[in-house]
């Protein structure tokens, strides 16, 4: 049976990828997701919500990926709307929204909040899109890459959980 019908508009995916790679740079500079998320309008919470968590279960990957196909860092909006939109098309769990209408938002995003990056971030999704399989395969041959965990947090899982270190980072990363 499904769900109760929200009377609330849904947003345009650009302004959400917007809003999720502002939450996302956040959180790279220290910020707290619950505090980023309590100040965004009420109308956008809730898909926001949704993308950064998907798009933070798959940080380490998208990162690493960006880093294969921009070894220079962008500008930090520049990237973590990259990676935000890589964590996207990331193969794993289903995607949320069809391959061209990400990248297209994606471009409209950068469109509207750092124009002479849309370009740039059109080109490198989709070189991605081309490149995906050997991509996600050379990702995951990287600690970062295959669990999807801040290299620090690897090393203390692996000290205190030797025998079991794997299975409870890649356990922590799944959808609840």
């Amino acid at each position: 049976m499904p769900g109760p019908i929200s009377n609330t508009p849904s947003q345009p995916l650009a302004r959400l990828l917007e809003q999720t790679a502002d939450a996302v740079q956040a959180v790279r500079s220290g910020k707290s997701l619950t505090d980023v998320l309590a100040r965004m309008p009420a109308e956008l919470r809730p898909g926001v919500q949704a993308l950064s968590f998907h798009t933070l279960r798959w940080l380490g990957s998208a990162t690493q990926a960006r880093e294969r196909l921009v070894p220079k860092p962008p500008a930090p909006n520049v990237d973590a709307l990259l990676v935000t939109a890589l964590a996207l098309l990331w193969p794993g769990e289903p995607l949320p929204y069809a391959e061209h209408t990400l990248v297209d938002q994606a471009v409209t995003a950068a469109q509207r909040r750092i124009p002479a990056a849309a370009g740039f971030i059109n080109a490198v999704l989709r070189r991605f899109l081309r490149e995906r399989d050997v991509l996600v395969q050379s990702v995951r041959t990287t600690p970062l890459g295959a669990y999807n965990h801040p290299l620090w947090w690897i090393d203390r899982i692996k000290v205190d959980w030797p025998a079991a270190w794997q299975g409870l980072l890649i356990d922590a990363n799944e959808r609840p």
